[in-house]
């Protein structure tokens, strides 16, 4: 779903979607903190903000260091290596000697862990050690174990082509470029004008209306493909195929706005249920339980037909229950329902 006027080349310019229409440059988010302090301050603590940081900034990642482990694969060893310069230098030994990466971004806010991504010879390398929070350290980056390296090269990572990086600096930009993927430092992380739009001229005209996005207004399904442009794209209610392989393949907990849509919740709120209902954008990370419990209470009030029979507290712990299906990270299933033993 794409909206807004530039539509017709937003697939050039920008992957994932644009959804503003209003025409006009980047202000940087500093600029939107001159009237917005108290949201600006809010939103640069989040793991949204820190989604994308230079490595030097990952202080969960870099404080471990050194890191060294044995590399069965290669018959060597691993090795991240602090660098004078901030930056961190992934060493792979192995016959016939040895390949080293520098690694200059980590990607992930530290909620789960931290991927860094690196260049090598001008290529694009996502590094095969990442650092996991419920681990409290390094093990192989998720998907890494698909592809076993025959020599010290591929042991450092896998090499990213222009659809990957896209893919991977299109979501934890501001301001994404295909032709030149290498962001500054202004525009790392999901900062203000990656959901809003470019503010400049909302700024210039001293916060009018029209010249912004606001996506707080959006209804409830197109909110959820806003969110879901990197939050998992929701299948269109007709679209069967999409719907049944959403079911179906238990992966898809990792992507919220996609399972969001499944549930009664979703489909039978007088308005729709909202992304923001329950999660405040410019914040980070999860809420107590009493928080998501008041969202419920919304709809399901005490006394009507709708309210659970077992109990009123932490309904996400049984409707929204935690699934491992990735690496030492698990999510929260958004297919807001009654899971039944061996269900998914």
């Amino acid at each position: 779903m794409i909206l807004g006027a530039a539509a017709a080349n937003a697939q050039t310019l920008w992957n994932p979607e644009r959804f503003w229409s209003q025409e006009s440059a980047y202000a940087g988010s500093r600029v939107c903190a001159g009237c917005h302090a108290d949201i600006h301050a809010r939103q640069e603590r989040s793991a949204h903000s820190a989604s994308l940081r230079p490595i030097s900034e990952a202080s969960e990642f870099t404080s471990r260091l050194p890191y060294r482990r044995p590399d069965p694969a290669v018959s060597g060893e691993l090795l991240l290596q602090p660098r004078p310069d901030g930056n961190v230098d992934l060493i792979s030994r192995g016959p016939p000697g040895e390949a080293v990466l520098t690694l200059r971004w980590a990607f992930g806010g530290g909620t789960k862990g931290i991927t860094p991504v690196g260049l090598r010879d001008g290529q694009f390398v996502e590094g095969r050690l990442s650092w996991y929070r419920s681990l409290g350290g390094f093990d192989l980056t998720t998907g890494a174990s698909e592809k076993t390296p025959v020599n010290p090269v591929e042991a450092l990572g896998r090499t990213l082509d222009k659809h990957d990086r896209a893919r991977c600096f299109g979501c934890h930009t501001t301001r994404f470029n295909g032709d030149d993927p290498a962001p500054s430092r202004a525009e790392m992380g999901v900062r203000c004008e990656r959901c809003h739009g470019p503010g400049q001229e909302h700024a210039r005209a001293a916060g009018a209306a029209g010249k912004i996005f606001h996506p707080g207004k959006l209804d409830a399904f197109r909110q959820a493909g806003l969110c879901g442009a990197c939050h998992g794209r929701p299948p269109a209610d007709n679209d069967f195929a999409a719907i049944r392989a959403v079911e179906q393949n238990p992966l898809t907990v990792r992507f919220a706005s996609q399972r969001l849509v499944l549930s009664r919740c979703f489909n039978e709120a007088a308005d729709g249920l909202r992304c923001t209902q329950c999660h405040d954008p410019h914040a980070s990370g999860r809420e107590p339980a009493r928080h998501y419990d008041a969202a419920c209470g919304a709809c399901h009030k005490a006394g009507s037909e709708k309210v659970c029979k077992v109990s009123r507290n932490n309904c996400a712990s049984c409707h929204m229950p935690r699934q491992r299906v990735m690496l030492h990270s698990e999510f929260a299933d958004h297919w807001i329902r009654i899971v039944r033993d061996g269900s998914r």
